[in-house]
């Protein structure tokens, strides 16, 4: 997760707390909002005008939900039975089953006891709470005497020290007392943005660990490494009519090419083959100004190299190019239409190879040498329908690694067992 990203979400946040802020003090019959923001009231609909549960969901619950990246839909109804059930919201964008419950500010506690009630029947995994200052996210856990408890998913959130400063900001309220939170509006709001956004929940719900963290971060940006700014889908030259998915489906399969030529070079198999050295030499010679290292290098390597007999490669190659075993499991043969017509910029590729492949190296064999990295990611940490669509070419891509490592162990005699026994 970039920088910019938290601070445009600590930006928005701020502006629908602002709206809240400007719809109570436009609709309110006196008091003013110092009961509620700094004294812990409730709103009533008489002194209102509206239902406080509606004023708060369309003007803070919602927004806020889209601001954090989730994707939504209000009432859904549940038929069980004789009965109906109708929480306030149910999440569309994450594979486990989510339901939320919205109240009014500064009735929390009812929303934590709606969703005890919700999900106690074991229909849903998950459930959200909210009053539009606080949040949190509960699941049920039941101990060894079978008695079911409500666990929080993440550390709630309390927004009421951000809301009673931007009040403060704007001279909507009086007050006489400190603030206790020394935090400030972004402190709070960015810690809040940080824990809840989609990603965030998505992380802790699917247990997904730092490495393959990073890798999402490789292919798409949405990990929580501030700064490594390496989105190969948004930064790739691509053919004009490449889709969303081809994008993504390159992507994955050039991460997992690289990992595999990472395997092979750490178990020597590949002993000539030196990416840190060569894409130094790349970064510092003439190479540079004739193409991208992708085009320069790493392009013959795969299609010229690797996927042809030594007999058949052009004289024109580099000499460690000539000598590099012959792969036929089809990992290095083009799956996309017009794949040569892809491209990597060197400044999108050098955060993929100095801070995923260069740091993570021995994870990076480690996964590696268990089979291709889309696969293990999509099966342990997402659903087999997400597995499915991350990318349209799932399956040509993770059989393809796997034939790849098939051939290696039955037709190279410097083995990934070698990796193996050493563990």
């Amino acid at each position: 997760m970039s920088s910019k990203e938290i601070k445009d979400g600590i930006s928005e946040i701020r502006g629908h707390i602002s709206d809240l802020l400007s719809t109570l003090e436009a609709q309110m019959k006196e008091p003013r909002l110092d009961k509620i923001v700094e004294n812990g009231g409730t709103l009533q609909s008489e002194n209102l005008g509206q239902k406080p549960e509606r004023c708060v969901e369309d003007t803070l619950i919602w927004p806020t939900l889209e601001t954090l990246g989730f994707e939504y839909t209000p009432r859904p109804y549940y038929s069980i039975g004789d009965e109906n059930e109708c929480p306030d919201f149910r999440i569309d964008n994450l594979a486990d089953r989510v339901i939320g419950e919205n109240k009014s500010t500064n009735n929390f506690g009812e929303a934590k006891t709606d969703i005890e009630i919700y999900i106690d029947s074991t229909r849903y995994d998950y459930g959200i709470g909210t009053d539009g200052f606080r949040w949190a996210m509960y699941t049920i856990e039941v101990d060894d005497h079978s008695r079911a408890d409500l666990v929080d998913v993440v550390a709630e959130q309390n927004l009421t020290p951000a809301v009673r400063r931007i009040a403060r900001e704007r001279g909507l309220v009086n007050y006489t007392k400190e603030i206790q939170s020394g935090k400030s509006v972004d402190g709070i709001l960015g810690d809040f943005y940080q824990t809840f956004n989609h990603y965030g929940i998505r992380r802790e719900i699917g247990g997904l660990s730092e490495f393959y963290d990073l890798y999402l971060e490789v292919l798409a940006g949405d990990g929580k490494y501030e700064g490594l700014e390496a989105n190969l889908v948004e930064s790739l030259d691509t053919p004009q009519d490449a889709t969303e998915r081809d994008r993504l489906a390159f992507a994955a399969l050039f991460v997992d090419r690289l990992a595999f030529l990472q395997l092979l070079v750490d178990r020597g198999i590949l002993e000539r083959i030196a990416l840190h050295e060569q894409w130094s030499e790349h970064n510092h010679g003439l190479n540079r100004f004739r193409g991208s290292f992708y085009s320069q290098y790493l392009q013959p390597l795969f299609y010229d190299s690797l996927i042809k007999q030594p007999r058949a490669r052009e004289p024109e190659l580099p000499q460690s190019f000539r000598e590099v075993p012959h792969f036929t499991g089809g990992l290095f043969e083009p799956i996309l239409p017009d794949e040569h017509a892809y491209d990597i910029p060197d400044e999108v590729m050098k955060p993929v190879l100095s801070r995923f492949f260069e740091g993570e190296q021995r994870t990076l064999v480690n996964e590696a040498a268990g089979g291709s990295l889309l696969r293990t990611y999509t099966e342990e940490f997402e659903s087999k329908d997400v597995a499915g669509e991350i990318p349209q070419q799932y399956s040509t891509i993770v059989n393809a690694y796997d034939d790849e490592i098939d051939h290696v162990e039955s037709q190279i005699e410097r083995t990934l067992r070698s990796f193996e026994d050493s563990q």
